[in-house]
């Protein structure tokens, strides 16, 4: 009998692509060609900016995968969203939770239609849609960041760390894909929850030729804020240093930044396929943040060695050897980025190192087998 399968997660997965859009497309992907699984998504309207096109193109991508858009809000109807949303959110007493009475009144109708085997609601931020626990159902948060260690309130970190534990705890099993979080959520959560690092995974794309590329370096970025400061570093303290290379710039974070000689910005693209076929090295400047970084493992799953500071390397499970030069300092970063378009042999040591590590710890075969045990027993 096939699994039956309730999956929340807030964005569009056919909109953008920032790492979260990544791992949603991946996750779904799985569930649309389980032959074990009958899966439902649902997402939010009013968050994921979802249209027809959206709703008719994610049917002809997922088609056993059936779709709920839900709203949080209900703006169209001012008494609801006034009497509904506005006056009970001055009322919440959770300061991580995002959820609203109206978004959770209307996922448990969903959640209590039908007896279903797996719950997997995204983010500890909306953790608390699925209400009181239901014993007859097995569920699973999947945590995506450590939203404690984001929080802009610094002075009262202590009450933001006690709330988002408070709801990792209503669940069965913690998904975090950060070594560093495995072991906080392990720590902090009830003894009885399971904790389970899921390895970020890409398909292995390492036969490309290794030098002579057509683009020198890439960075690929949304604009969330972590990466406005990185790359607002980059440009004023590590560009003045390099000379005669291209930076190529792919993604939202283009539309945040001046325009520079040397720095080529592409905005959103269809297919990020063709830039690290072609692409010698990549940057991720990353000066804050929590979570592993998505950019960084895909850009290893290609061999393409990556220059970033400390917090790029945040979740690897190794942060040496693993194709991966770390540093803070400016000029550090610009003689790393140098000394590997000018020293082949430097370069291609690193792009072994990049091979390995991904090999070893983020083939899409290690996920796959924790997601057959996770939705298959």
């Amino acid at each position: 009998m096939k699994q039956k399968i309730l999956y929340f997660m807030p964005d569009n997965p056919m909109v953008g692509q920032a790492g979260n859009i990544t791992r949603l497309k991946q996750m779904l992907h799985y569930l649309n060609e389980s032959d074990a699984v009958e899966a439902e998504f649902v997402s939010l309207i009013d968050w994921g900016f979802w249209n027809e096109e959206h709703r008719a193109a994610f049917t002809i991508k997922y088609p056993n995968i059936a779709l709920h858009l839900l709203e949080k809000k209900h703006k169209k109807n001012f008494f609801k969203y006034f009497v509904l949303y506005k006056i009970p959110y001055f009322f919440k007493s959770n300061s991580i939770d995002l959820s609203s009475y109206i978004l959770r009144k209307e996922f448990q109708k969903i959640l209590h239609s039908k007896k279903y085997d797996k719950v997997l609601v995204s983010y500890a931020a909306w953790g608390k849609i699925i209400g009181e626990k239901d014993e007859s159902m097995y569920t699973i948060i999947d945590t995506h960041d450590f939203l404690t260690a984001q929080s802009s309130n610094k002075r009262d970190i202590g009450r933001s760390f006690r709330d988002e534990i408070e709801i990792l705890n209503n669940f069965d099993e913690v998904w975090t894909y950060s070594v560093e979080e495995e072991y906080i959520f392990g720590q902090f959560t009830r003894p009885e929850i399971k904790t389970t690092l899921i390895p970020v995974s890409f398909p292995i794309n390492t036969s490309k030729e290794a030098l002579h590329q057509k683009y020198d370096v890439i960075y690929v970025a949304s604009n969330n804020l972590h990466n406005i400061a990185g790359i607002k570093w980059f440009l004023k303290e590590v560009l003045p240093l390099l000379k005669d290379i291209t930076i190529h710039i792919i993604g939202k974070i283009g539309t945040v930044i001046g325009d520079y000689e040397n720095v080529i910005k592409y905005g959103m693209v269809d297919d990020l396929e063709d830039f690290y076929q072609h692409s010698k090295i990549a940057i991720c400047p990353m000066l804050s943040g929590t979570g592993i970084k998505i950019k960084v493992v895909e850009a290893l799953s290609y061999g393409i060695p990556v220059v970033t500071n400390r917090r790029g390397v945040d979740g690897l499970v190794n942060k040496k050897d693993n194709g991966c030069l770390v540093t803070d300092d400016a000029k550090v970063f610009a003689e790393q980025m140098m000394r590997l378009l000018n020293d082949e042999a430097f370069y291609l040591e690193t792009r072994e190192k990049a091979v390995s590590y991904f090999k070893e710890n983020h083939d899409p075969k290690l996920e796959i087998e924790i997601l057959n045990r996770t939705f298959t027993t």
